[in-house]
């Protein structure tokens, strides 16, 4: 029998070195998951009239140490603030931790180092992040409790580290099954008012998608119902809640003739 030898390797030890191409932006982001990533563009988008230009970027893309580099000279070094949540922690982008570090207190940059999971602690974070500890316990907090608004204020305290004099709500819990407003793009436990006798359509989701940001199908499919006069009431929920959903939440609706 042949025993294979083990070893360690983190995931700058498995790429080949690329170059983003990206442009100079005041507030800069990263991570390892796409639902964040998605999350951050479109709370972007809704407050770009208020917050500076920002980038996005995958840490996939980020794991050779030319990689991180040439994105630090060409990126990072021109960011006012920068955050980057980790999936793994410090051994999972230790090269990237320690030179992203040393370039943010060089250059006076925000920077906030966060773990990928939210309940843990990472020292090593901490210590290379520039902004204090109390600062980084709350931006985590957004994306402990998601969702659309605490993505949100998450881009307006970034920038304020830009230098953006703009108001940022605390993080907001977010329920763990409740109504979601297309028009709005709103979470609530309180059901839509309906019009007497008018057709509905529940859409059950899925609370992860509202998180994520990953609502588009919803809001399409909302929008289809609409145009055939079908009030659209999308309800989210996590698996083991949707069955014990108060019956009000539901019966409150009237009954949809299709």
């Amino acid at each position: 029998m042949h025993l294979l030898a083990t070893t360690t390797a983190t995931l700058e030890d498995l790429a080949e070195p690329v170059d983003l191409g990206q442009t100079p932006a005041d507030m800069v982001a990263l991570s390892f998951t796409d639902s964040d990533l998605a999350g951050l563009a479109a709370a972007w988008q809704a407050e770009a009239g208020a917050v500076p230009e920002m980038r996005l970027a995958a840490l996939r893309d980020l794991r050779h140490p030319m990689s991180v580099d040439l994105w630090i000279d060409k990126m990072a070094s021109h960011a006012r603030v920068i955050l980057v949540r980790i999936l793994g922690g410090y051994d999972w982008w230790r090269y990237g931790c320690d030179r992203l570090s040393a370039v943010a207190r060089e250059r006076g940059i925000a920077l906030a180092l966060l773990p990928g999971e939210c309940r843990e602690r990472d020292e090593r974070l901490i210590a290379l992040s520039t902004l204090p500890e109390r600062e980084l316990e709350a931006l985590l907090g957004y994306f402990r409790q998601g969702g659309p608004s605490n993505m949100r204020a998450l881009v307006r305290r970034l920038a304020g580290h830009a230098g953006r004099d703009v108001a940022a709500a605390e993080p907001q819990p977010l329920a763990k099954v409740g109504f979601y407003a297309p028009a709005t793009r709103q979470a609530s436990e309180m059901a839509p008012t309906v019009a007497p006798h008018s057709p509905v359509v529940p859409i059950l989701f899925y609370r992860s998608m509202l998180l994520a940001a990953d609502v588009a199908p919803i809001d399409a499919l909302a929008a289809a119902l609409e145009r055939h006069g079908i009030t659209a009431a999308p309800i989210f929920g996590i698996l083991y809640v949707a069955t014990k959903m108060p019956p009000c939440s539901i019966t409150s609706l009237p009954a949809s003739p299709l």
